[in-house]
């Protein structure tokens, strides 16, 4: 049944939403995801959800996720007007003894709290002083990285796959990706593709951009799926692969469904080195959804990470 959150939600400061919004735009949500049986069990409620305001000054930036499973692999329902620009960062992490961490870490490399807000090692077994970086140069690879002194370990970066699951008729929605995504194994065995981003060219005009996120779509190649297609979102060098999308559209009545599944890649798990047991023992990995170590934003100082009510099953 559907009734109000047991947690208060926390607004973050600058928000452009009052908690009465907030809890319009959950129940909205709730309602969607109610209409698909891979979402919410009959028993639960609105606690269940997860809601952020990725960039608080933006209010389309709002966005509630259903997590059912986050594993291995993890699968997620996701209701947002406008999903800002992102990838999925390998991050490797390096004794702080060798790279302190800001400038001082691998050439090539970034400290990852200097570009993300509200960074988290994957979990509380990770040691939260040892230095996280990301690669930054395209000529890095992870193996060149492996080898450097003080590698500790590597937390894999997610793909995931996109299914629409929304008709058109109640909500247009207009996917953007990095064109290498095409170039996957994955999206080029999908012949529906070429239609979708004929279609892509067409129409996406025709949907909003924020105010204040002008540019966020720039360079990246708009896609327009049909009910039930999908969209892989990786390239085939495990490196990031840009994504949002727009569901803001004049002849919408409603938001889109879009379901997420996703897991780390096994090809570059089982390619990275062994642990030195100096710094593994009691190393629990990382769930296949450490988005809160491994996000990269287009805008990473405007974004608000922490959610502003926790669903039960942490995504």
């Amino acid at each position: 049944m559907l009734n109000e959150p047991l947690i208060k939600i926390t607004i973050p400061p600058g928000s452009s939403l009052s908690e009465a919004d907030y809890l319009d735009f959950l129940r909205r949500a709730y309602r969607l995801f109610r209409g698909f049986p891979q979402f919410l069990a009959p028993d639960e409620n609105l606690d269940e959800l997860e809601l952020s305001h990725i960039i608080p000054t933006v209010p389309e930036t709002i966005i509630s996720i259903y997590v059912g499973i986050n594993d291995a692999a993890c699968n997620k329902g996701l209701v947002a007007p406008f999903l800002v620009r992102h990838g999925h960062n390998n991050v490797f992490v390096f004794d702080p003894q060798v790279f302190p961490g800001g400038k001082n870490v691998p050439s090539g490399a970034a400290d990852a709290r200097e570009i993300l807000n509200g960074f988290e090692p994957p979990n509380s077994s990770w040691n939260p002083e040892w230095t996280y970086v990301m690669i930054n140069d395209p000529a890095r690879t992870p193996s060149s990285l492996w080898k450097e002194r003080g590698y500790i370990d590597m937390i894999a970066a997610k793909f995931e796959d996109f299914t629409l699951l929304t008709g058109e008729e109640k909500s247009k929605i207009c996917f953007f990706i990095d064109e290498s995504a095409f170039d996957h194994p994955v999206n080029r065995s999908r012949e529906y593709l070429e239609e979708a981003r004929r279609r892509g060219e067409k129409t996406a005009h025709e949907f909003t951009v924020p105010k204040g996120l002008e540019g966020e779509t720039d360079s990246l190649i708009p896609v327009i799926l049909r009910t039930g297609e999908k969209l892989y979102v990786a390239t085939p060098d495990f490196r990031p692969c840009a994504h949002a999308w727009s569901n803001i559209h004049a002849g919408n009545e409603d938001y889109a469904v879009v379901n997420e599944n996703s897991a780390v890649p096994l090809d570059l798990i089982i390619a990275k080195p062994p642990l030195n047991p100096r710094y593994s023992a009691g190393l629990i990995p990382a769930k296949g959804s450490a988005d809160m170590t491994t996000d990269a934003f287009y805008r990473g100082k405007m974004v608000v990470r922490q959610p502003l009510l926790q669903g039960k099953m942490k995504g």
